[in-house]
């Protein structure tokens, strides 16, 4: 009787406005900020309004709604700009399914569960279905097992799956990570915490982004396993937790962090916290740490309040910035790290002032930025990184051979998926079907990896695309692209290019290729942007842009908003994405100008040391600068030279050049190992203020650092001679 009646009163309920559903989000007060929050958002995402929100028209339930919503409250432009409302729900019926199925799920705190398992974003990864893909097959894999033995088990996973290789710095979201069967240390961890997540097991990448004893860096794994965050090595499984081949490294490093999604929950140490995401310091968990505490005041000893201090060390040749504190009301700013030697760089406006800070130094640093910067000085400083420590107890034999068996086995079955990818064989008939080169095909396809089904298709269908001109696009744009571009996409670019024609352009067709035709602009995906915007951009513009670069210029002003913050994860937007968001930080910008240049014929680039977009006509390159940039005046040349006989200096080995720009010096971004004397004999930049750094690593860790100042000077050339200390 009690069972009907309750029944009854159900039933009465639904047909009153259904029972009540369970909040997702249960405190009201941040309920209510995230609903503020993704009202906000819905504004900036105007341009994109149907795509985006539609989905909520659909009759979501309370859980999903408000899942969807705390996503978009939070999520970097790039996310907004590129994907749709039903690939953020189809992610968020997932998880909540998961939330559901799995043991651990509805006990994990709700303040976890938001920010490190809804998240789809890991880092900067390009977006995928990874989670719906592949849920069916992980679930099965840890069907029985505990939270910790699902962890270690979902690794295992993982390693069957991908192994480390070294590759660019675009990210490969984890569906293309798992077809190539390989991936840096930042696209393996990408990859493991998708995977993770996609058990309901709250996970996160954290990072060393530059380590102070050696020239790299490193990214791994946090789960969080009853009550605590433990590490593992991304694809790179130990017999337990808190282990990996990273350990004693990770003693020595001066900062490990992570990016904690959404609104910051006041529950975690966070370093930094903005409206979108909060950084956390993770260090103490894994070295010994410290506080550098630092106070600035002016000439008159007043304290100076919202002054920018940089903690760099020296990595790669360059005073790398681990993290970047503004100053209190009181000029002071604090920072966790090791016990490591650490540049602090102050600065306010155009001025400023930096000391270096050895390991054990215990008093204030302060700092007056009063500085203006130099034409001529140098300075040698040695410096430290860390101590190394008495390595942990090795773990018991038995286990560790155990692992190594597994692993091996492990090794066998993403060895055996490769073997599977079409062979040397298959390509050459491949090429003599289509009348081509051999060793071209076969390098192509080669490094294609897994994605070569994609790059058969483009060779084979797109009957209107001459062979010849599929050979070129796919030898411009990168080994990473033919690992994951669609052939649709490629097609898209040949489509839909301009054609060379020599009685209108003004370059040859070695430029054409390289800054018309080639899709690969920066570290962007490939998408069809070239169809879609030449639907969108007028005729007209176009038309009279290939006469006047500069409306294009004026284009882009009127219509894109720069939001340099709200795309925090600093993945670029796609050119259509741009387009169609009307919303950008600086370097989706300048991506987009350069894609509606080569759009309209126009040759155009992001040049490579300053990565500034610049457009070639009337014989040169020039230099694109927006409303509210200043352009530095006339460009001088500079002229690097080495007489060391027993050496050749490297870019980001043993030396960077840096030039200054409001209050600090910003390298130039030239390619990593490029030679001195692969460099042009006169190089154009921007006439001003600079610096050169120098490196030299002793064999006792000890680093032989010189900073010379140096001026260029309009039309001039500067002799720069780049000297590293023995």
């Amino acid at each position: 009787m009690r069972v009907k009646f309750l029944s009854l009163l159900c039933l009465l309920s639904i047909i009153a406005g259904g029972c009540r559903e369970e909040h997702l989000i249960s405190s009201r007060d941040y309920r209510k900020k995230v609903e503020n929050d993704f009202k906000e958002r819905r504004k900036l995402a105007a341009g994109r309004k149907e795509e985006l929100f539609a989905v909520f028209k659909s009759g979501l339930d309370l859980p999903a709604a408000e899942a969807l919503k705390f996503l978009y409250a939070y999520m970097p432009l790039s996310d907004l700009a590129d994907y749709d409302g039903e690939f953020f729900y189809d992610n968020v019926k997932i998880v909540l399914k998961a939330r559901n199925e799995t043991p651990w799920g509805k006990s994990i705190p709700e303040n976890l569960f938001l920010h490190y398992v809804l998240p789809v974003r890991v880092n900067n990864e390009n977006l995928d279905s990874f989670r719906i893909v592949y849920y069916n097959e992980i679930m099965s894999r840890i069907k029985g097992l505990d939270a910790e033995s699902a962890a270690l088990e979902i690794n295992h996973w993982c390693h069957e799956k991908v192994a480390y290789q070294p590759s660019d710095i675009r990210t490969s979201g984890p569906l293309s990570t798992i077809l190539s069967a390989r991936g840096r240390c930042g696209e393996e961890s990408t990859f493991t915490v998708s995977a993770l997540r996609a058990a309901c097991l709250p996970a996160r990448q954290v990072y060393v982004p530059r380590w102070a004893h050696t020239d790299d860096n490193h990214a791994w794994v946090e789960v969080w396993i009853n009550g605590n965050w433990h590490y593992m090595g991304a694809c790179e499984p130990e017999p337990v937790l808190d282990r990996g081949w990273f350990t004693e490294p990770a003693r020595r490093a001066m900062l490990v962090h992570t990016k904690s999604f959404g609104a910051p929950s006041n529950e975690e140490k966070s370093v930094l916290e903005f409206r979108n995401y909060s950084i956390i310091n993770n260090l103490s968990m894994y070295a010994d740490t410290r506080i550098v505490n630092v106070k600035l005041t002016d000439s008159f000893g007043k304290p100076v309040e919202d002054a920018t201090v940089e903690f760099c060390i020296y990595n790669f040749s360059e005073f790398y910035p681990l993290i970047v504190l503004s100053t209190d009301k009181n000029g002071t700013a604090s920072f966790e790290t090791g016990y490591g030697d650490i540049l602090v760089w102050a600065y306010k406006g155009e001025t400023f002032d930096f000391r270096f800070v050895k390991a054990f130094d215990k008093d204030t640093v302060f700092l007056c930025p009063i500085k203006n910067p130099s034409d001529s000085g140098i300075i040698h400083i040695d410096i430290n990184p860390p101590p190394l420590k008495k390595p942990f107890p090795p773990l018991p034999e038995q286990l560790v051979h155990e692992n190594e068996k597994r692993l091996a086995y492990e090794d066998s079955i993403r060895n055996n998926y490769i073997k599977s990818w079409i062979g040397e064989n298959e390509a050459v008939s491949l090429a003599a079907s289509l009348n081509i080169p051999a060793e071209e095909v076969v390098d192509i396809i080669r490094k294609s990896e897994g994605n070569y089904r994609e790059i058969i298709r483009f060779l084979l269908e797109f009957k209107d695309i001459p062979t010849k001109k599929k050979l070129k696009i796919l030898n411009l744009v990168s080994e990473k692209d033919l690992r994951d571009t669609r052939a649709v996409v490629l097609a898209d670019h040949l489509q839909n290019a301009i054609p060379y024609d020599s009685s209108l352009m003004w370059y040859d067709r070695d430029t054409y290729d390289a800054y018309v035709l080639n899709p690969r602009i920066a570290d962007e995906m490939l998408r069809s942007w070239r169809s879609y915007l030449k639907d969108k951009i007028p005729d007209k513009l176009r038309r009279e842009a290939l006469r006047n670069p500069e409306l294009i210029i004026q284009y882009v002003n009127d219509n894109i908003i720069i939001k340099e913050e709200e795309n925090y994860y600093r993945t670029p937007l796609s050119p259509s994405g741009t387009h169609n968001l009307r919303v950008a930080d600086n370097h989706s910008r300048n991506i987009y100008l350069v894609a509606l240049c080569r759009l309209s014929g126009i040759p155009a680039r992001l040049d490579k040391g300053t990565m500034r977009p610049q457009y070639y006509f009337n014989g040169k390159w020039n230099d694109v600068y927006f409303a509210g940039e200043n352009p530095p005046g006339t460009k001088g040349l500079l002229k690097l030279v080495c007489e060391q006989s027993d050496l050749v200096p490297e870019y980001f080995k043993n030396f960077t050049i840096a030039r200054f720009e409001n209050g600090r010096y910003n390298t130039l971004q030239f390619d990593y190992d490029m030679k001195i004397s692969d460099f042009e004999d006169k190089i154009p930049l921007p006439s001003g203020y600079y610096m050169v750094v120098t490196g030299n690593r002793t064999l006792n860790d000890k680093i032989l650092v010189s900073m010379k100042f140096f001026r260029i000077n309009p039309v001039e050339t500067t002799r720069l001679e780049v000297v590293v200390r023995k």
